[in-house]
């Protein structure tokens, strides 16, 4: 069972100049319609897997890479987010934070496997910290798949709701006269 207070002390998205996590964190990064994901390492820094042009979706491989938070989140905004509501839920316990760091350093520069549902930047991270991966925002959409097949507007339902539960956060645009995250007025679908 989910524990209501876990869940209200999650945060709200901020800039990411005003995050301030400690060293073993995972960050998640408001891309709007899907969150990136990185591993807190200390020194404003992250571990995070990216594609060879430093896209945060690529297709079949990523490299993983660490990077400052501040490039990584760009205009999105940033939370720490170590899942342990779900990891809870699935009898998981974080690793010693020295050992978390230690695995995602052990993987930079390396090739990994990626895909969008199975494999994803969410994925990577929490097997960083529990030992085990997974990505709920994947298996929103994995669900989400297989009700479009069954019945379309219970898909389109699903779907929506989904991405409010999964991408919650604000809207924002950056200005590139002041470089700082704006926030714009949420957007409604009818």
């Amino acid at each position: 069972m989910t524990n209501s207070s876990e869940l209200q002390n999650l945060g709200h998205f901020v800039p990411a100049s005003e995050l301030s996590p400690s060293v073993g964190d995972l960050i998640e990064i408001d891309r709007t319609l899907y969150a990136h994901w990185a591993l807190y390492v200390g020194d404003g820094r992250v571990v995070h897997v990216v594609g060879s042009n430093e896209e945060d979706i690529p297709t079949d491989w990523a490299l993983v890479q660490k990077s400052s938070l501040a490039q990584v989140a760009g205009c999105s905004r940033v939370r720490v987010n170590n899942k342990s509501v779900r990891a809870k839920e699935r009898g998981m316990k974080s690793l010693d934070k020295d050992a978390v760091v230690q695995r995602a350093l052990e993987q930079l520069d390396k090739k990994v496997e990626f895909n969008v549902l199975m494999r994803n930047a969410e994925f990577y991270v929490t097997q960083w910290k529990y030992g085990h991966g997974w990505s709920d925002q994947a298996a929103i959409a994995l669900s989400v798949m297989k009700s479009l097949g069954e019945d379309l507007k219970l898909g389109h339902n699903t779907f929506l709701t989904g991405l409010q539960a999964v991408f919650g956060g604000p809207l924002i645009s950056c200005k590139a006269t002041k470089g700082a995250p704006q926030q714009s007025n949420p957007v409604s679908a009818t």
